[in-house]
């Protein structure tokens, strides 16, 4: 299990910059009767840009007009001192002179941070905790240009609004070898104040040369998106001297009811190779954690050439929803999905072995998984399976189709724990591996699964033999095993019961290769009706009180 270590900085909140802040003028004038009055407010500048007031002809006052406010009659000024500045535009307006709102901040115009020189992330850490948690509330834009990382992970640890946006897009480019990770959003702790809403969007992290930094850890409270976000250069997670962060992006909802949306990021340049017997250590693309309570929701997302996964998002008790997602060429596993998670319509390719183990599709945690729609393209050695079910719970897959075109290893097992049901429906494989051993495309190992509408097409392109379907745990009783409406074609064995069990029902199905069960199992009260068998049947083992009609080419 992957346990992200605390990394929290010192939250500098208390500084005495910036207490004054445009809700507070508001309320003051609100109280005089003047709030309805103004139109406009103040840009900030620099690094005191808490003080939102803008310069004016005659500082520290405002001219009182006729507006129809209700002010005494011996008032002609309302003094504030130094904290804002006003003049009157016409006979019936009173206006702070200011071009922006306040809330939205132009880092070039509005912090004087010049791309390709100053350092950006520096200037935005140093206005957002000019201001306290609950005054937090600006949407930081970076014009199109390149502009420099120097600072190592800025934590925004409460706010109430915090955008990062790229105005149409910028390049955010890495040029500190300390900066291990650009930052980390909210806190693990869920007690007040935290980070509310937060936005990442429409810019790309350059690490090229000798640089390595993950992009974010999110501990989010409310809401939380992160879009359009992508990383230039290869990570190089591994290197001694420079190496950045496990996690690329990282996203935890701190709250059952936090929602994130992770949409159309793309890391694709993946990790360094470093010659290891494992990939545990190398970085992680994308994430979600053991302190995920929320939803999480990644569309439209891809992963390629990472050694540690593609998506890790199981151990938490949190729910995470694919869509339209794409990993290639990753190890570990591509798609790892925990307790309540879903993938629809995604898709794994592989056609470069990464060097360590990999595994496609990875079901584990507790259950209620559901997949829908995943396509698995394999040319590679396998070193264990397409497809791995190791969940607790109940899992449904429906309109997954794969296929194999690389060597050894099996396309899908089954080895949950099999007190709850495991489904396949509608699903395809069509294996075409070149085997050097001879093994079985599907392994079940766990009571309890189902297989409908499904077509297993298994030949071997090498002069060893590959199976079908194989039933058995090497220990015990697999029970309940269901198959209906199915089609397995393979080179020698289609169906074979390596394991006593009970309850099995196997229904209009197609058998082009070898039925068989082994000499020392036991299969009782077994319904086998409507099948079709076009190769050899040889139940060795005993069979009691089998429920069986209507097959074609094979008798009870």
């Amino acid at each position: 299990m992957l346990v992200m270590d605390e990394d929290n900085q010192e939250d500098r909140s208390g500084s005495a910059i910036g207490e004054t802040s445009r809700r507070s003028y508001v309320r003051m004038l609100g109280a005089l009767g003047l709030g309805g009055a103004l139109s406009g407010v103040a840009a900030t500048n620099s690094r005191n840009a808490g003080i939102a007031a803008a310069q004016s002809q005659e500082a520290a006052s405002i001219a009182v007009s006729d507006s129809g406010t209700t002010v005494d009659d011996d008032v002609s000024h309302l003094d504030f001192g130094e904290s804002i500045s006003v003049t009157d535009t016409d006979m019936d307006t009173v206006t702070v002179r200011g071009e922006t709102n306040p809330n939205v901040v132009d880092v070039r115009d509005d912090l004087g941070v010049e791309p390709e020189a100053d350092d950006l992330w520096g200037a935005i850490e140093d206005h957002y905790y000019s201001f306290e948690p609950t005054e937090r509330n600006h949407c930081y834009k970076i014009p199109a240009g390149t502009w420099h990382v120097d600072t190592d992970n800025v934590h925004f640890d409460a706010h109430e609004f915090l955008g990062i946006v790229g105005e149409p897009f910028a390049v955010l480019e890495v040029t500190d070898q300390d900066v291990d990770r650009l930052m980390t959003v909210g806190t693990i702790d869920t007690s007040l104040p935290n980070a509310q809403r937060t936005v990442l969007r429409n810019v790309q992290v350059d690490i090229r040369g000798e640089y390595d930094a993950g992009i974010c850890r999110w501990f989010t409270y409310r809401y939380g998106l992160i879009e359009n976000v992508s990383m230039r250069g290869q990570r190089n997670r591994r290197e001694p001297t420079y190496g950045g962060d496990l996690h690329t992006i990282m996203v935890d909802g701190r709250l059952p009811t936090t929602t994130n949306v992770i949409r159309n990021c793309h890391l694709v340049n993946g990790d360094t190779y470093y010659d290891r017997d494992s990939h545990f250590g190398f970085a992680i693309p994308f994430a979600s954690e053991i302190y995920n309570r929320g939803t999480n929701h990644w569309e439209s997302c891809k992963a390629a050439g990472y050694i540690s996964h593609g998506f890790y998002l199981s151990h938490d008790s949190g729910r995470n929803v694919l869509s339209d997602c794409h990993t290639h060429n990753c190890a570990a596993a591509h798609i790892r999905l925990g307790t309540n998670d879903s993938a629809r319509n995604c898709r794994i390719s592989m056609t470069e072995h990464p060097g360590v183990a990999w595994t496609g599709l990875w079901l584990e945690d507790g259950g209620n998984q559901r997949i829908d729609g995943l396509n698995v393209t394999n040319e590679v050695r396998k070193d264990t399976e397409l497809v791995r079910l190791t969940q607790d719970g109940p899992a449904r897959l429906t309109n997954v189709s794969l296929t194999d075109e690389g060597t050894d290893g099996r396309a899908i097992r089954i080895d949950d724990s099999g007190d709850a049901q495991a489904v396949f429906d509608s699903c395809s494989l069509r294996d075409r591996t070149s085997p050097s051993v001879s093994d079985y495309a599907v392994s079940v190992r766990s009571s309890r699964v189902t297989f409908t509408d499904c077509e297993f097409d298994v030949s071997s392109q090498s002069s060893t033999d590959r199976h079908g379907l194989f039933v058995t745990d090497g220990d015990g009783s697999i029970n309940r095993i269901r198959i209906d409406g199915c089609s397995i074609d393979s080179d020698d064995a289609s169906l074979r019961f390596a394991e006593s069990g009970a309850d099995h029902s196997v229904e209009s199905s197609f058998f082009d290769g070898l039925v068989m069960s082994d000499p020392d199992t036991e299969l009782s009260n077994v319904l086998w009706t409507g099948n079709r068998h076009y190769g050899e049947t040889n139940f060795r083992g005993e069979r009691v009180q089998w429920q069986g009609d209507f097959n074609f080419g094979y008798e009870l």
